[in-house]
């Protein structure tokens, strides 16, 4: 009988059969993930209130912790949009955005919802999520949709992001709307073609990835920054340094209802 030996290996068993013949395979899903990973982990960063290479460090965290503890090579892990909208909602409550503070609640958040999604694998409790109904998990998408909608229409219209509650900051955007950057509203629906046409053509095309470049070349060639258009800037490449969230008691206990 053959010996598995992928039972053998403490960490990155999904490596334990690998082949060399399976590298240059590999290594084209690798950049494709990459084409399509790097502008949607950036967008997610910016949706949560955190920095774009916030985005680029919870991919490579996470697809290492896949890589190292999961048996399934073919998955990768990074932040989600769907629910970075609710996390940064609640640590809006908290702490300002783009704060110190918000940064340690952020980290302190993260690691309560290890913690628990770490205990529910041990107690095999993932059959909960098979009591959601498909209306509910419905209405909940569309909410998500909205708000990321809403969220992102300031940056697509060149106008300041509003605050209050989500009808508020619609009639906001309205009122406002004669006032948008008419070059920063070609850029936005321009890679909105880009996306939605790659994806009718194929699948396979990095439209995202694609219109991100395009738009960065046409900021720089046709000097819009000067003519009202707002760019992320200058991205640090360096990683960050760990450390503990410095948070009182009773600071992670008012966090402990969100990361449930």
């Amino acid at each position: 009988m053959a010996d598995d030996t992928s039972t053998n290996w403490p960490a990155f068993r999904s490596l334990a059969s690998y082949r060399a013949s399976d590298l240059p395979g590999d290594l084209i899903a690798g950049l494709t993930l990459a084409a399509i990973a790097i502008p949607e982990q950036m967008a997610t960063a910016r949706l949560g209130g955190f920095s774009p290479q916030i985005g680029f460090f919870a991919f490579i965290a996470g697809s290492l912790g896949f890589a190292a503890l999961g048996s399934n090579r073919f998955l990768s892990c990074g932040a989600d949009s769907t629910i970075t909208p609710i996390f940064a909602g609640g640590l809006i409550l908290m702490a300002a955005s783009g704060s110190p503070d918000y940064q340690a609640h952020a980290m302190a958040l993260a690691l309560l919802v290890g913690a628990i999604l770490v205990i529910g694998s041990l107690f095999r409790l993932g059959w909960i999520a098979n009591l959601l109904s498909t209306p509910v998990t419905t209405g909940f998408l569309a909410g998500i949709s909205v708000h990321i909608l809403v969220s992102q229409m300031p940056g697509v219209l060149g106008l300041p992001a509003p605050s209050g509650p989500m009808l508020d900051r619609i009639a906001t955007l309205a009122r406002h709307l004669g006032e948008a950057n008419l070059f920063t509203v070609c850029i936005g629906f321009g890679v909105l073609a880009i996306v939605a046409g790659s994806e009718k053509i194929s699948a396979k095309i990095p439209g995202a990835l694609i219109g991100l470049i395009a738009a960065t070349a046409v900021v720089i060639w046709a000097g819009l920054e000067r003519k009202g258009v707002n760019v992320v800037g200058t991205v640090p490449g360096t990683l960050p340094t760990p450390s503990f969230p410095d948070l009182y008691p009773e600071q992670w206990a008012r966090l402990l209802p969100l990361s449930s």
